[in-house]
C-alpha cells in the first residue's frame, strides 16, 4: 500500500496500514502510480488469478453467471459489481469476444470483481454444458424468449446466461434450459447488458428470500 504524504489523520489509514505492508510516498509518486486517479491511497497487486471451470464447479455454486460477448469495459464492470451485490459465487467468461478484466473494468465495478471468483474458458457452449453436467440449470436472457424470468424457479442452482450488445449467440442460447425475457413496456426493444443482468440477478435473490420467508412474511 502507498500512502500519499500530508494527509490528514483518518481511522481509515490507520487501518490500511495495519493491514497491509505500507510506505508513505510523496503526493507525485502517487499520482505517476494512479496517473492522477485516486483519494490518497493507491496499492500494488499481484496479478488476477483465473479459476478454472472445474475448480468452480467443485465449490458446489448456487448461482453462478456466464457472460457472451460482453465487450464494453464498462458494460462488464457494472455487471460485476451487481453480481457480487446479488451473491454470484463465480462468473465464466469466454477468451474471446468478452473485454478482458483490466483496471478500467475494476474501476467500473467500484472494486467489486476484486471478490469474485473469475473463470475464463475457451468456449462458452462447452462450458455451458459442463455447467449443466454439475446439476445447475443454464437460463439465456433472449428478448424473445418464452418465459418471465418471475415465471421461472429461480430457487434452484442456476447459472444465468447474458449477452452483449447482439444477445446471447445462437450456440450458447440453444445450449442453454430455458430462455426468459423481460417485458418491455416502451419504444425501445432492448436493456443495456448491466441493467438487464441486475434485474435478473436481483430476482433471483427476491424469489430466493421470498422461499425463506416463514407463511406468515409470504402473506404481508
Amino acid at each position: 500500500m502507498f500512502i500519499a504524504e500530508g494527509l490528514d489523520p483518518d481511522p481509515r489509514l490507520e487501518e490500511i496500514a495495519a493491514a497491509a505492508r505500507s510506505e508513505v510516498v510523496p503526493r507525485e509518486r502517487l499520482e505517476a502510480m494512479a496517473r492522477g486517479n485516486h483519494q490518497g491511497v493507491a496499492a500494488e497487486l499481484k496479478p488476477r488469478e483465473f479459476w478454472t471451470l472445474k475448480a468452480l464447479l467443485a465449490t458446489g455454486p448456487r448461482l453462478l453467471l456466464a457472460l457472451d460477448g460482453v465487450q464494453d469495459p464498462q458494460n462488464l464492470g457494472a455487471i460485476l459489481r451487481s453480481a457480487e451485490a446479488a451473491g454470484v459465487e463465480g462468473v465464466i467468461l469466454p477468451e474471446r469476444r468478452s473485454a478482458p478484466v483490466t483496471a478500467a473494468v475494476v474501476k467500473a465495478s467500484s472494486g467489486a470483481s476484486e471478490h469474485l471468483r473469475i473463470c475464463r474458458v475457451s468456449g462458452l457452449p462447452s462450458a455451458i454444458s459442463e455447467v449443466k453436467r454439475a446439476g445447475l440449470w443454464c437460463v439465456a436472457l433472449d428478448p424473445t424468449g418464452d418465459q418471465l424470468p418471475w415465471d421461472f424457479d429461480l430457487t434452484q442452482a442456476v447459472c444465468a446466461v447474458v449477452g452483449g450488445e447482439e444477445g446471447v449467440h445462437r450456440l450458447t442460447r440453444q445450449r442453454c434450459d430455458a430462455r426468459l425475457r423481460l417485458p418491455m413496456q416502451g419504444r425501445v426493444e432492448s436493456l443495456n447488458a448491466s441493467a438487464a443482468a441486475a434485474i435478473l440477478l436481483y430476482e433471483v435473490v427476491r424469489q430466493r428470500q421470498v422461499n425463506l420467508a416463514s407463511p406468515a412474511e409470504r402473506g404481508r
